[in-house]
Parts: structure tokens; C-alpha cells; sequence
């Protein structure tokens, strides 16, 4: 299933990225736009988080946790299991926005 695949990929990417190994020195362009991909989904889904925490819309709370546990069982994930992979993918692509920022020596 290619959600799965990609899911699989950022997962490798973001772990390898928080936790670098000799072996691996470059990464993939595929591996990049995977983890920028699902860390700008996981903005998303914290915004929907934030809306409902400043506007208080009625009915809103039980909306926000559908859609999380939605979007979730869609991964195949947990809730739990997404918010630890939103959290992985958002530090990884904060390491990749930071690398790019450095000048080559």
C-alpha cells in the first residue's frame, strides 16, 4: 500500500535523522520530501488542535478527536502512535530546514 510505504520511509528518515548512524552520511531527495510531506501534515492536524482551543466552537472538541482518530486508524496507527510520529517527522524536518540554513565548508 504506498500510505504504508511512505509512512515506513518517514519513519526511517526521521529516526536515522534523530539518531544519525556512520553508515548513513546522505539522505535521499525522496526521503527529504517524504519527511517535509508528513511533518507539513502533521501542522495541519495541530492546527485543527489550536483552532478549536481558541474559537471554543460548540461540538468542536468531539470533531477534533474524530478526526484525529480518523486520520490516525487511516495511517493504521493509534492516535498515540501518530502524535509520536508527527513529533519524530517535525524535529527531523526542523534538522533538515537547519542543515540547509549552514554554508558548505
Amino acid at each position: 500500500m504506498r500510505v504504508n510505504k511512505f509512512l515506513v520511509l518517514t519513519c526511517v528518515v526521521a529516526l536515522s535523522l534523530t539518531a544519525p548512524t556512520p553508515a548513513q552520511t546522505e539522505l535521499s531527495a525522496r526521503g527529504i520530501l517524504a519527511t517535509a510531506k508528513f511533518a507539513g501534515a502533521c501542522g495541519i492536524l495541530d492546527s485543527v488542535i489550536n483552532f478549536q482551543k481558541t474559537t471554543r466552537m460548540p461540538g468542536g472538541d468531539d470533531f477534533v478527536t474524530r478526526f484525529w482518530v480518523v486520520e490516525a486508524a487511516r495511517l493504521g496507527l493509534s492516535v498515540q502512535a501518530l502524535s509520536d510520529r508527527c513529533d519524530q517527522s517535525i524535529m527531523a524536518y526542523d534538522k533538515l530546514w537547519k542543515a540547509g540554513d549552514s554554508k558548505p565548508k
